[in-house]
Order: C-alpha cells, then sequence, then structure tokens
C-alpha cells in the first residue's frame, strides 16, 4: 500500500507528460499538494464544526421565532381578557346589565370610557386596532355598543342586526364561547358572569384578523411554515405556505391564549439544513480563495528556495567556459551557502591550477626568449656598433658617430637586462634622450623636445624608476600627437618632487585626442594608444594603485600625461645584479 501511495505521488510530481520536471515545478507541485490536502481537511472540519453550530444556533432562533409569534398573539387576547373584566366589574354598566333604570347615553359613555382605558394597548399600530367594535346584552335582550371607527348611520344599522341575529344564534348554542369567522374580523361571543357566577349577559368582540396574522409575519419569509388559532379542535385561523408532511420533523411550539383558544406555530427542520447550504458554498469558496492563496505561495516559495541552485547552474555553465572568475554570493538558507563557499573555493582552486599551468607555458616562452636573446649576444652587437662608430669618426661624421655611442651603450647596459624591473631615473631618461634625439634627427625643426629637472638634477639621477615607464608614454606622444599635426610639434618634460612623491609631466602640444572614448577602448589591444593603459597598469602592480597615470588631453591643442611614482632611493642598487 505504502509503495502504491508512493508511486501515485511520483506519478503526479511527473505530470502528464511522463518526463521529469524541473525542481521548480516540483517544489511547487509539492507546496501545492500538501496545502491544497491541509485545506480540504480544514475545510471539511470546519465545515462540520460550523454546521453543528449552525444547525444548533437556528433551531434555537427558529424556536424562538415561533415562540414570539404566539406570545404575541397570546398578548393581544390577554388584553382583551382584562378588558372584558373591566366591563364586567364597571360600577357604570352595572344598571344596565341588571335591567334597572338606565340610561342609554351614559352608558354608552361608560362603555366608551371603559374602552378608551385599553386604547393604548388594543393599537397595535397608527392605523388598526385590536378590538374594532364591542356589543353588550343584558339579560332583557337590550343593546348598547361601542365603535372605534366612525360609520354611517345605515353601516351601524346594518352592523347591528348582523350582531343581534349573531346574539341570538350564540344563545341557542349554550356556549360560554362562540366564535364566528367573517372575511376581515374574528367575532368573539363570551357569557358575563358577576362575583356570585350570576349571568349578566353577553359580549361580543369583533377582533381585527390582519392584528393577528401580523404577529406571523416573520414566518412567512420561511418557505414551509404552519401557524393556526384553534377552538376545540376547529381552526378558525391559519395559513400554510407549503403543507408539513406527516411524520416529517418539525420545530414547534403551542400555548393556550385564553377563551377557550389555543394557538400553534412550526417550521419544517428541512428548511434549516437548506439554508446550511448557503454557508457551505461560502465555506467552500473561502477554501477555494485559499487554495490559489497558497499556490500562488507555493510557486513563489519554490522561485525563493531553487532561484540559488539556478543561479549555482549558471554560475558551474560559466565555469565550463573558463570563466573562472565566477563567484557565488551569499545566501540565506544555510545549506545552499555551504554549496556557495565550496563552489567558491573550487573555482579559486581551479584558477591557481590554471594560473600555474600558464606561468609554467610563460616561464618555458621566456626561456625561448632568452635563448633567442642569448644567440643575438648583447655584446657581439655592441662590438658591431663599436666598430661601425669607429669608421664613422674615421669619416669625421660626428653625428652618426654619437647616435651610434648612445645606441650601444643602451644595448650594453640598459636594454637587455634580465631581472631588473626598476632602474635609475637616469637611465631611464638617458632611453628617452636617445629616442627625442633619432625622431629630432628624423624630423628636423618639426619636432623639437626640452627636458626639465625642478632644482638640483643631481638629486633625481639615483632615484628608482620603473624600466620603460617614461620612455613609452614619449613614444606615444610623438607617434600620436605630433606626427599627424602638419605645422611644428615640441615636447616638453618636467620632473620634480611634490608631497614626497616623484612627478614626471610629459606634454604635447599635438592634435589630442577625447579621452572619454580612449577609456572605452583601452580593452582593445590593436587601439593606437593602448600603451598609456599597459604602462598605467605596469605602475599598479609595481607601486601600487595611488600611482599611475592622470591624462588630460583636448583635440587641437595636445595632451598632458602626468605619472606619478613613489619616490624610491637606489644608492645600494648595482647595475646588473638583479636587485
Amino acid at each position: 500500500m505504502r509503495k502504491k501511495l508512493r508511486t501515485v505521488f511520483e506519478e503526479y510530481l511527473r505530470g502528464p507528460s511522463k518526463k521529469a520536471l524541473s525542481m521548480r515545478k516540483q517544489l511547487s507541485r509539492i507546496i501545492t499538494f500538501c496545502c491544497v490536502i491541509a485545506v480540504c481537511v480544514q475545510t471539511i472540519v470546519m465545515v462540520a464544526m460550523l454546521s453543528s453550530q449552525y444547525v444548533q444556533q437556528e433551531r434555537e432562533n427558529m424556536l424562538v421565532l415561533l415562540e414570539n409569534s404566539n406570545v404575541k398573539t397570546e398578548t393581544l387576547f390577554q388584553n382583551l381578557g382584562e378588558m372584558a373584566l373591566s366591563i364586567r366589574h364597571s360600577v357604570g354598566l352595572r344598571s344596565f346589565f341588571d335591567d334597572n333604570f338606565y340610561n342609554i347615553e351614559s352608558v354608552t359613555e361608560e362603555l366608551k370610557g371603559v374602552a378608551n382605558l385599553f386604547s393604548e394597548r388594543n393599537r397595535v399600530d397608527s392605523s388598526e386596532t385590536f378590538v374594532e367594535k364591542i356589543y353588550l346584552f343584558n339579560e332583557s335582550d337590550e343593546l348598547v355598543y361601542n365603535l372605534y371607527y366612525p360609520m354611517t348611520i345605515t353601516e351601524i344599522n346594518e352592523l347591528q342586526k348582523n350582531y343581534e341575529a349573531l346574539y341570538r344564534v350564540f344563545g341557542e348554542s349554550g356556549q360560554d364561547f362562540y366564535y364566528q369567522i367573517e372575511e376581515d374580523c374574528l367575532n368573539l361571543c363570551m357569557r358575563l358572569y358577576d362575583s356570585e357566577m350570576a349571568p349578566l349577559g353577553v359580549c361580543i368582540f369583533a377582533l381585527n384578523r390582519n392584528c393577528i396574522e401580523a404577529n406571523f409575519e416573520n414566518l412567512k419569509k420561511i418557505e414551509s411554515y404552519q401557524w393556526r388559532i384553534t377552538y376545540a379542535e376547529e381552526v378558525l385561523l391559519g395559513e400554510d405556505a407549503i403543507s408539513l408532511q406527516k411524520n416529517a420533523k418539525v420545530l414547534e411550539h403551542s400555548t393556550q391564549i385564553g377563551f377557550g383558544l389555543k394557538v400553534y406555530a412550526a417550521v419544517a427542520e428541512w428548511v434549516i439544513y437548506q439554508s446550511l447550504g448557503v454557508m457551505v458554498v461560502i465555506v467552500l469558496g473561502i477554501a477555494v480563495v485559499l487554495i490559489m492563496f497558497f499556490a500562488f505561495i507555493g510557486r513563489n516559495m519554490a522561485i525563493y528556495y531553487v532561484q540559488p541552485l539556478e543561479n549555482v547552474a549558471e554560475k558551474i555553465k560559466l565555469v565550463g567556459k573558463g570563466n573562472f572568475d565566477t563567484k557565488l554570493e551569499e545566501y540565506p538558507i544555510e545549506e545552499v551557502q555551504n554549496i556557495s563557499d565550496t563552489f567558491n573555493e573550487m573555482t579559486d582552486y581551479v584558477e591557481r591550477l590554471v594560473k600555474e599551468v600558464y606561468e609554467t607555458q610563460l616561464i618555458a616562452q621566456q626561456s625561448q626568449i632568452r635563448y633567442l636573446q642569448a644567440q643575438m649576444n648583447p655584446h657581439f652587437l655592441f662590438n658591431v656598433l663599436s666598430m661601425i662608430e669607429m669608421r664613422a669618426a674615421l669619416n669625421k661624421d660626428e653625428e652618426v658617430q654619437d647616435m651610434l655611442y648612445k645606441l650601444s651603450r643602451l644595448y650594453q647596459g640598459k636594454i637587455f637586462r634580465k631581472n631588473e624591473h626598476f632602474i635609475y631615473l637616469e637611465e631611464e631618461m638617458e632611453i628617452v634622450d636617445f629616442y627625442l634625439s633619432i625622431q629630432n634627427n628624423r624630423f628636423g625643426e618639426k619636432i623639437t623636445y626640452s627636458i626639465n629637472y625642478e632644482g638640483n638634477k643631481k638629486l633625481y639621477e639615483k632615484m628608482m624608476v620603473p624600466r620603460l615607464s617614461i620612455e613609452p608614454l614619449v613614444e606615444n606622444a610623438v607617434c600620436h600627437g605630433l606626427e599627424p599635426k602638419e605645422e611644428k610639434g615640441h615636447i616638453f618634460i618636467s620632473i620634480s618632487c611634490k608631497d614626497n612623491n616623484l612627478e614626471v609631466l610629459i606634454k604635447d602640444n599635438g592634435v589630442g585626442f577625447e579621452t572619454e572614448k580612449i577609456a572605452e577602448k583601452k580593452e582593445d589591444k590593436n587601439h593606437s594608444n593602448v600603451g598609456l593603459w599597459n604602462t598605467n597598469k605596469m605602475i599598479h602592480n609595481l607601486c601600487g594603485e595611488q600611482y599611475g597615470l592622470e591624462i588630460n588631453s583636448r583635440v587641437g591643442e595636445g595632451t598632458v600625461v602626468r605619472v606619478l611614482l613613489p619616490i624610491r632611493n637606489g644608492e645600494g642598487y648595482v647595475e646588473g645584479d638583479g636587485r
């Protein structure tokens, strides 16, 4: 069974395509599945609990509704009973009931006064009263009445005939109470007795049916209900919206309301469960919304937890393409952070291995270069240059002799050195002076130059500078600044000490260039000004990031290159000893 459930779960994760899904999709499905199960279980429990509470509460509400309807009706008839007692005990009406000499007008006023005592309780609302008419008959069949609404003489006479006929029917029945149902009223006939139970007469009350039916108005909102007022098992008033089935479960309430009457109200119990369906639909709707919400949360949680792994996969691809500088950032998840740390350590290790292999190849190439340089034999070249110099001296060509002398000195001790990264400033400037003198001889008066030392020149001679840190800058000024210029050009070189640093200014009045565009092309190894950036990088590597080049140039005006170097004393330096 457990194995089967596991198979079903795996098929759910794999989906209809039967292909392996990404971790993001699988995690999203797992979270959604768990949330759906949790919401479904919670919904079932909630529906069961709420249904039980709802049914119990609705049953109580229904019983209260039935009881209130019956109590309101009972209150009306209690007020009617009190009115009947007041009529029986009225002193002013006693002469009428005893059939003594009485004044009909005074008796009518007395009956009206008794009725007015109950006018407030008798009035159901501003437009209707419960007792509409009162008729009194004594033992001599004489009549006195009170009407709550004004009528014409014809209507009064017509009513008097009807109630006299009702009085006779009641007298023949021999009952204490008698009811006659009309379209708008319920006539209640009752016998009146004195305190010793001697008969006084008959009282007929005309009761407003609308006031009675209004008490059951709330029941009409229910689909299946029933109410009735009965006298000796005879239904006088009542209403059935839908007939209640026999033996069906109902909620009911009944009570005696006096005058031999019984009021009964009931509703079908299934109505409660029918209204329960609305609540269930609402709960299910909330459950669906929760499922959608948790599905959204599950998807975002899957993205949150899987995104770092996707980043790891992308970084591994970059490493596979040879980018060993790739590093993973920090993550708030411990396991992913462990992967990140291990990955970064791995790339560092691989990068070290690659550098070792690269440096091994570089050493091999440098060995080949040194071998070729050895084959060229600088001393042999020096001897050849010295021989040519002697020939120039014999031919009295002093200019050529001077150039050959300088070149031989450069070859002898300043260019073909093996291990020095730093040389004396004096030696670097000899290379610069030799290069500029060559260009001056080549271009004549078109290119001129001047070199200025601030203060005593001897103070600068033993300072150490990176080898070939100034000459490439001068060469760049000549090649890209002065040669393209049609007019005459001049290079000015200034050497000074400022703020405990060595500062070299190389200024030309050449064609200039846009420094922003050159900065954008500094990675282009084929660009003509790449020497500037290589020199700057060399100074950074040898002296520190705070040293290097500052370039200012304007098109058509020229270029100023400021070289900032540390002051490095080289008094212990011995040429060619590798220090």
